[in-house]
């Protein structure tokens, strides 16, 4: 009966791209497990082609650039920061194929209503439907660096693969699976140990300093991508604020904005899940990259183009700008 209830409620969405005929616009959602946002409708390259499609295929993209690509985007600044699948995104404007757009949920001081770049149209979608949905029923977390949805409960038909911090309503629960509702109007299973279900109107359970630590672990060996902010790959404040995300704690979504918030700590009082800062000219100029205190005299951080998501020893002299703590 459940299902049933389920697919119906299911139904009710509206087509990818289908506004209501009257009355204010339907709201926008990203269509693609990961759409990057990119500073200007210019800004890709050619290499960048598999980012920009529907599905997206950032792993192609990943594998298609060099190293000196890599490089290149965070030289240039071509890209700003990624969305996921099935999160509202603000409309600033529209233009060639392209939509200028604020993402909420990762402040900054760039814009109010979220972090601003533009997203190609084909990688967006509009359903009142899916809104409705998202306003009222729990939301499943993806929990895990990337896994699937599936077109079946029993988890055999692989569909949409989809990153960390991924929030989609939910329409049933089973013991091993639960359904979600897709932004372009579709359902699809997920494995019940790959996501946190969180009730409508209630927040996540506080974590703790060690479970910050352990999701920030689950990402070793991932990519660095500057602007990532998926389990793909990831810049420095990507991996720190996915895995605060991930937990139901926003945080700033760039490194020198997160080291403005929080709370002070001094580093021989450090704890799993502290945040640490370095920056130019001896720690005294600007913050230009955060890592995650891992305890033990260890951090975890996603530190260059050349270097996966790693632990290493926590570094706490020559740049070092200091800690901030944003637990309880």
């Amino acid at each position: 009966m459940a299902s049933t209830l389920a697919l119906g409620l299911a139904l009710t969405l509206l087509p990818a791209g289908t506004a209501e005929a009257a009355g204010p616009p339907s709201p926008v959602f990203v269509d693609v497990a990961v759409a990057t946002v990119w500073t200007s409708p210019t800004s890709p390259r050619p290499v960048d082609r598999p980012a920009l499609t529907n599905p997206s295929d950032v792993p192609a993209w990943l594998a298609a650039m060099s190293t000196a690509d890599k490089l290149d985007l965070t030289g240039s600044d071509r890209t700003q920061t990624q969305a996921l699948y099935g999160q509202r995104v603000e409309i600033l404007s529209r233009r060639d194929g392209w939509t200028e757009v604020a993402v909420p949920g990762q402040p900054t001081p760039k814009n109010p209503a979220g972090y601003p770049g533009w997203i190609p149209d084909a990688q967006l979608s509009e359903s009142a439907g899916f809104a409705a949905l998202s306003a009222d029923r729990p939301t499943a977390v993806v929990g895990r660096a990337l896994t699937w949805l599936h077109d079946d409960v029993a988890l055999t038909r692989r569909a949409t693969e989809v990153s960390a911090n991924t929030r989609l309503p939910v329409l049933d629960e089973r013991d091993d699976a639960v359904l979600v509702a897709t932004p372009s109007g579709g359902v699809r299973w997920v494995d019940a140990d790959a996501v946190t279900v969180v009730a409508d109107g209630e927040s996540a359970p506080s974590p703790t300093g060690a479970e910050l630590v352990a999701s920030a672990r689950g990402f070793l060996g991932r990519p660095y991508l500057w602007g990532g902010r998926a389990g793909y790959g990831l810049d420095c404040s990507g991996l720190t604020g996915t895995v605060f995300g991930m937990h139901g704690i926003t945080i700033p979504r760039d490194a020198s904005a997160q080291a403005a918030g929080g709370r002070a700590v001094a580093k021989d009082r450090l704890e799993p899940g502290d945040l640490l800062f370095y920056a130019r000219k001896g720690g005294k100029g600007a913050v230009h990259h955060v890592a995650m205190y891992a305890g033990g005299g260890q951090m975890v951080e996603a530190f260059d183009a050349a270097t996966p998501v790693r632990v290493t020893a926590a570094r706490l002299d020559g740049e070092y700008a200091g800690a901030r703590r944003y637990l309880p």
